[in-house]
Order: structure tokens, then sequence, then C-alpha cells
């Protein structure tokens, strides 16, 4: 009876998890399988157990690329964060004017195509004809081969990373800040606490969700970043760029390893899930939750 009740209803909600069913939760089980076979695309698949995983341990590629996507991770995360919560309190500030101009520009790289962008940061760090290597050369120092070079190759692509996601950030970390009871700060000033302390025991507690929602959000992209090494340096030179997602494609597409690509893609959900749980922990033990 129950159920013919909300018969027109299930029906209605049916189409979304059917086709989540065929592209999202099918190719999800179907991958988790393929880890555990070996397959070309093409022709049976062949059972091989653990063999996939148990090679991960021992390639060196994969570390490298591991390696490389946490660098990257931190090397544009410590930076950043910090950054775009300061851009936020300025553009916050209720006295500044022209903060909605202010507001669309700082958010404006995160909505311009990726690859076209990609393509003018190649000019824009060439240490010879580039903006970057001519402010370098002003102030007397030499242009940096920040894309040609194994030392530098990364941090092209993290100063890339940070240009292109802070004003995403700084919009997260705006309504957050614009979420806090004002009536706290007008009692933390009653009380005689400057604006350090207002900030400290007001602002942080207030937007400490967000706080931790942009670390974890950030941490989920950074472990799959694709397109801007792609473009940029295509995980050169000599590997010292691939990232995990870079390395996942090239076995999949290009060396067609598919069940050892698919053995990749659970090792990355495996980093990003440790790395998650730790900031959590990490969030619990300091606000004491």
């Amino acid at each position: 009876m129950r159920a013919r009740r909300y018969l027109t209803a299930y029906l209605f909600i049916a189409p979304f998890y059917a086709l989540f069913t065929v592209f999202g939760l099918g190719p999800i089980l179907f991958s988790l399988y393929l880890g555990f076979t070996k397959w070309a695309g093409t022709g049976p698949l062949v059972w091989i157990g653990l063999h996939n995983y148990a090679a991960l341990f021992v390639d060196a590629t994969f570390d490298q690329a591991a390696v490389n996507t946490l660098t990257m991770w931190i090397g544009h995360a410590v930076p950043m964060l910090p950054l775009a919560l300061g851009v936020a309190l300025v553009l916050n500030l209720p006295w500044l004017h022209g903060r909605s101009i202010a507001r669309a520009a700082v958010y404006l790289p995160n909505v311009t195509g990726v690859v076209p962008v990609a393509l003018a940061f190649t000019l824009i760090l060439d240490p010879r004809y580039g903006i970057l290597g001519f402010a370098l050369r002003a102030v007397g120092l030499s242009g940096i081969p920040w894309l040609t070079d194994p030392t530098y190759s990364k941090w092209g692509i993290v100063l890339f990373v940070i240009w292109r996601a802070l004003g995403w950030y700084v919009i997260v970390f705006l309504a957050g800040l614009q979420a806090v009871d004002r009536y706290l700060y007008e009692a933390a000033m009653v009380d005689g606490a400057g604006p350090w302390s207002r900030f400290r025991h007001v602002t942080l507690p207030g937007i400490a969700p967000i706080l931790l929602f942009a670390v974890v959000v950030d941490t989920i992209g950074s472990m799959r970043i694709f397109t801007e090494p792609t473009i940029l340096t295509n995980g050169g030179p000599a590997n010292s760029s691939l990232t995990l997602a870079m390395y996942l494609y090239q076995n999949a597409f290009e060396f067609a390893k598919f069940g050892y690509a698919a053995s990749i893609s659970y090792a990355i959900f495996a980093i990003t899930l440790v790395a998650a749980l730790v900031q959590f922990r990490f969030w619990q033990a300091e606000v004491g939750e």
C-alpha cells in the first residue's frame, strides 16, 4: 500500500538512480575488479590477483609520481590557503571601496579555461622572454627555467595552481567570514580585545568548518591534478613533474595496461582517504570535538 502510494515519486527519481548505476556505480565496481586483472582493453580479462598492487611497491615511477604529487600539494596549499584567507579578510572590510569589483577580479582566473591560460603561462614562465623572467632580471636575478629544469618544473606548476585556484578559496573564506555573527566582534571589542585577539578567538573559531572544508577539498583536488602539468610540462623533464593522475592515464591509454591503471586509481583513493582522515583527526584534536 505504501509503495503504491509513492509509486509516482519513485518513478520521478528513478532516472537518476538508473543513470548513476550505469555510469557511476557500474564503472566503480568494474574498475575495482579490473585492478585484480591484466587487460589491454581488448580480449579476455586475465585474473592475476594482487599482482598489480604488489607491483606498485616496486615501481620507481609510481613512487616518483607520488612524491611529485605530494610536493605540489604541500607546495601550493601551504602558501595559498593563508593567502586566500588574508585576501578574504581584506575584501570583507566594510569600509573598502569597490569591493564587488575586487571580488570579481580575484575570482576571474577561476572561470577562465585551464588549457588556454596554461598555454599563456608557458610564455609567462619562459626564462628568456617571459614576463616573470624580465621581472627577475630587472632586480638583478637570472631567469629561472621553471618548466624545463627538473629542479624547478614542479614549482612552475605550483605557481600556476596558486594563481588559478586562489580566487575560489577567497570566495569560500569570504562566505564563511560573512556568516560570523557581528555581535561577537562587538562583544569582544567591549571586553577590550584587539584586532589579533578578535581574529584568534572570534574569526578563526567562526570559520573553522570552512577552513576544514577548504583543506579537504584542496587535498582531494591535488591528488588528482592532471590538466596543469600535462599542458605545462607533460610530466617532464625526466618525470620530474609527473603526477599520479598522469601516470594512471599513461598506463591506461598509452601503455594499454588497464588493470595496472585501475590499481593506481585505488592507490590514489587510499592516499587521499588517509590524508583526509589525518586532517579530520588533527582538526578534532585542535578544536576538542
